[in-house]
């Protein structure tokens, strides 16, 4: 019986130990995963990405003029961006959700041109950008609060991937 005993204790011992190792091998493939998905750049439109060191500027409700803040923005973008090859940029405008269709469009265009026209005059050449709008289509979060409604007004700097143009 005493042995019996031992074996068991022995074969648990054995089993929360191999539970342990696979539990922090998992972890360590978690965090290397998450490591990978910061370095990689999220894929927004065709060959065009985003990328960490360029900010969404954000914009009051139904308006597409420039704040102090989003001013600050576009001017560390613009540093960025200068110290880049010149690779092409796409800028995206959004709008959140209340209003029409044709409204939010229309919002979203104008938003994007301000932003391209805040690039211009800080230094980025006006050929290397092309707008395009989503209006309300891609909300910036969910649930829909105030919060995320607010952060759905902007327009995103996407950089050109080479990588991905090549492919």
């Amino acid at each position: 019986m005493k042995i019996r005993s031992q074996e068991l204790a022995l074969g648990l011992a054995i089993v929360g130990l191999l539970s342990y190792t696979a539990c922090t091998a998992e972890k360590t493939e978690m965090r290397n995963q998450e490591v990978n998905a910061k370095q990689m750049p999220k894929l927004m439109d065709g060959v065009f990405a985003t990328d960490d060191h360029l900010a969404a500027v954000y914009f009051d409700l139904n308006k597409s003029k420039m704040t102090d803040t989003a001013m600050e923005t576009v001017k560390a973008n613009a540093e960025w961006l200068k110290n880049q090859p010149p690779f092409l940029i796409r800028l995206v405008g959004f709008a959140d959700s209340r209003g029409s269709l044709k409204k939010n469009e229309r919002l979203a265009e104008r938003r994007a041109n301000a932003l391209r026209d805040a690039y211009v005059a800080v230094g980025i050449a006006k050929e290397r950008m092309t707008i395009v709008t989503r209006g309300a289509e891609e909300p910036a979060c969910q649930p829909i609060t105030e919060d995320c409604l607010s952060k759905s007004r902007r327009t995103e700097t996407l950089l050109e991937d080479k990588a991905l143009a090549k492919s």
